[in-house]
């Protein structure tokens, strides 16, 4: 099984990432996006912890885990496009990044809650306060906006993916994220690039 998402992980990576950016990963690039893939590999982490609340309240009205909340979604992609003005970043691009990352969030999610329907003794049995979450979120969220501003120049630049490849690729081959985690950031990566 891990091997097979190894291969589905090389095939999107060579579709979204040009092999010249992974060709000497130890050449240094101008500015570094580190800090901003690790920030939404962070946020990434979160997405456990509001799979676990919303598996443990469906458990509770005895209904079906729903992923997909419109209005928190809505919440956050309008707080962050105010934000992202103030900081004279286009909405689109926000709006763009958000999407990508409550995507990302939602895959995380949905593995888990399809992994805890064939095995729910392995759904965490204290699971988290979403208020408590939702806090962490926000502020992962304005430090993204944060890093969006201050690599502003090579977020925009004709040749972004590449320049984000290294840094995405170090943080799939750190050992800090396991295989639905690596997809989703993928996917989060994706959409950090400027339209």
């Amino acid at each position: 099984m891990r091997g097979g998402l190894l291969v589905l992980l090389s095939v999107v990576l060579a579709v979204l990432i040009p092999a010249s950016a992974l060709a000497s990963p130890a050449e240094p690039r101008v500015g570094s996006l580190r800090g901003l893939v690790e920030l939404v590999a962070d946020r990434l982490d979160t997405a456990d912890a509001v799979a676990a609340a919303k598996w443990a309240t469906a458990r509770q009205l005895g209904t079906e885990p729903s992923i997909d909340d419109p209005g928190r979604e809505a919440q956050v992609y309008d707080d962050m496009a105010r934000f992202g003005a103030g900081r004279a970043l286009p909405e689109n691009w926000i709006r763009q990044v958000f999407f990508g990352q409550i995507e990302a969030s939602k895959i995380v999610q949905r593995g888990l809650v399809a992994r805890w329907r064939f095995d729910p003794a392995a759904a965490p049995a204290a699971p988290p306060d979403l208020t408590k979450v939702r806090p962490r979120i926000d502020r992962l969220n304005v430090d993204i906006v944060e890093q969006l501003a201050a690599q502003r120049d090579e977020l925009t630049a004709p040749d972004c993916m590449e320049r984000l490849a290294p840094s995405v690729f170090g943080v799939l081959t750190s050992g800090r994220v396991d295989a639905l985690h690596q997809v989703a950031l993928i996917r989060a990566a994706a959409a950090l690039c400027a339209p």
